[in-house]
């Protein structure tokens, strides 16, 4: 894979809503060592329960500690639906109370990484997909459902509803084409998001007209993920 010089940085701003297009961008997130800024991108979605999902997203960093990649809490659960991974790439999801861990992916920590999330609450089925390579299904928050009032942010891990975060849980890098559906993306789907072909973007969060607010130092800039068949 290609990797090119960023483009230069287009908007850094703080407790600013808005709606954009974000195709071919990418939330920069630089290291905040005295965690005074805590940064961090809010995502707007309009739903009040979730009991089906997929999450898919691009990362990039080269971090070498615990990291959250995206947080969903609730009034009622800090880690309502989370994703994050450790130094040595074991990603572990969260549904409420209930958890999983994947031991050890191979993560790339000097390219791009595509990761998708599923999870269906009626047999509690989930998965994990990494560059384009699947895992097993386990089972993971059976029956439960997502309720009330969402705070889904990326760049920080939530202790609590929309705050208690913490440095040694934050992320450092870049993230791209993040998307969420209300529904498990079938198999064929989830393969065209990680080879960047055509797919039906999220319903709940679309990274094609993403409703979102930037709290501390976060960038936009140009992406530089770029796979070689990509003009």
């Amino acid at each position: 894979m290609e990797m090119k010089m960023l483009f230069s940085v287009l908007l850094w701003t703080a407790g600013h809503c808005e709606v954009r297009d974000l195709s071919g961008k990418q939330f920069s997130f630089p290291n905040d060592p005295k965690g005074v800024n805590m940064p961090h991108v809010v995502l707007h979605a309009k739903t009040t329960s979730i009991s089906t999902m997929t999450v898919c997203l691009r990362f990039f960093s080269q971090l070498n500690r615990m990291q959250g990649l995206f947080s969903l809490a609730t009034r009622v659960h800090e880690n309502a639906l989370m994703l994050n991974k450790d130094a040595q790439g074991s990603y572990k999801v969260h549904v409420g109370s209930d958890s999983y861990v994947y031991l050890k992916l191979p993560t790339n920590q000097l390219d791009w990484n595509s990761v998708c999330w599923t999870w269906d609450s009626p047999t509690g089925l989930t998965q994990l997909w990494l560059n384009g390579l699947r895992t097993s299904q386990k089972l993971v928050g059976i029956n439960q459902v997502i309720t009330g009032n969402v705070s889904i942010i990326i760049g920080q891990e939530q202790d609590e509803f929309q705050g208690g975060f913490k440095t040694d849980d934050s992320f450092e890098g870049d993230i791209t084409d993040l998307h969420m559906w209300d529904h498990v993306v079938s198999a064929c789907d989830i393969r065209s998001y990680m080879n960047q072909d055509s797919f039906d973007p999220g319903n709940l969060l679309n990274w094609n007209n993403l409703n979102y607010t930037v709290s501390g130092k976060v960038f936009i800039q140009d992406a530089d993920f770029k796979e070689p068949y990509c003009q």
